[in-house]
């Protein structure tokens, strides 16, 4: 955001439908923000200005086509995760769910993951948000936020995102993805996030497909033209395409993203053509 005069709203790509949001400054809770030229502060109680602006972290939306309920969650910087529901004038804070690095929003349960190692479960099925679920997670490696940062003159691989997955038995598994940037050779590790916070190295993702930038695994043999133990990912954000990445052969498989998307979107019924955006 880079005018104080934008508002969030959310936008069908496809049929162009629109949907308002709260403003960010309409806050439920015990932190409040204001708009700057660039991305948001946090006010602080004796009005004095922070140490550095606040930026937003990770975007989730989710949306039932038929009833249009939806609700939209955002991580506020190091600050906690808000999130609004259809018909709230305003953001509620989660104020467990700190530094925020990657939330899933699946079945009406949030999995989220902080850059300070906590892995927390919300269940928003009730009328009152439960935490389900938390540990503090043993094995983390040092989480870098985004995408691929500039080329290193370096061959090294490197570690540029770390994410949350849902997969279809409903294991959580946490995707480390890695990056040659001389040769853009990618590689990930996948793990399976067991209780006390311990990981299981998995090797194979068997009869299922990863949705990576989704953060859900699907049965590849119940939808056409998608390959079992494979990761789909949007390798660059100037790249029109998504790899299918086999863990098993490492062999690339490249698809159209445009048909790709538009397929999983008809056949999962997946509400991800939605994209928030702002307005003037």
């Amino acid at each position: 955001m880079r005018n104080r005069l934008h508002n969030l709203y959310a936008v069908n790509l496809f049929t162009k439908e629109r949907i308002d949001l709260p403003p960010v400054e309409s806050q439920v809770g015990t932190t409040k923000l204001e708009q700057v030229v660039v991305g948001f502060r946090i006010k602080r109680p004796n009005g004095s200005k922070p140490a550095k602006p606040m930026h937003i972290r990770s975007h989730v939306f989710w949306i039932d086509e038929e009833t249009i309920d939806y609700i939209v969650l955002r991580g506020l910087g190091t600050c906690c995760v808000v999130y609004s529901k259809k018909g709230d004038n305003s953001w509620t804070q989660i104020p467990e769910a700190l530094d925020c690095c990657d939330m899933i929003y699946k079945d009406h349960k949030l999995y989220f993951l902080s850059y300070s190692r906590d892995l927390r479960i919300f269940d928003f099925s009730g009328e009152v948000l439960q935490q389900s679920f938390w540990c503090r997670c043993v094995y983390v490696k040092i989480f870098v936020s985004g995408g691929p940062r500039r080329p290193q003159p370096s061959d090294r691989r490197r570690l540029c995102a770390t994410k949350l997955v849902v997969a279809v038995t409903g294991d959580v598994l946490k995707v480390e993805t890695f990056l040659r940037f001389v040769s853009r050779i990618w590689s990930f590790h996948l793990y399976k996030v067991c209780s006390l916070g311990l990981f299981k190295r998995v090797y194979s993702l068997g009869d299922e497909s990863m949705l990576l930038d989704l953060g859900i695994t699907v049965l590849a043999n119940n939808y056409d033209g998608i390959y079992r133990n494979s990761i789909y990912f949007n390798g660059s954000d100037n790249i029109s395409q998504v790899i299918s990445f086999s863990s098993i052969s490492r062999h690339g498989r490249w698809s159209n993203y445009t048909n790709l998307i538009a397929r999983l979107i008809n056949s999962l019924e997946i509400d991800g053509s939605y994209q928030v955006s702002h307005r003037q």
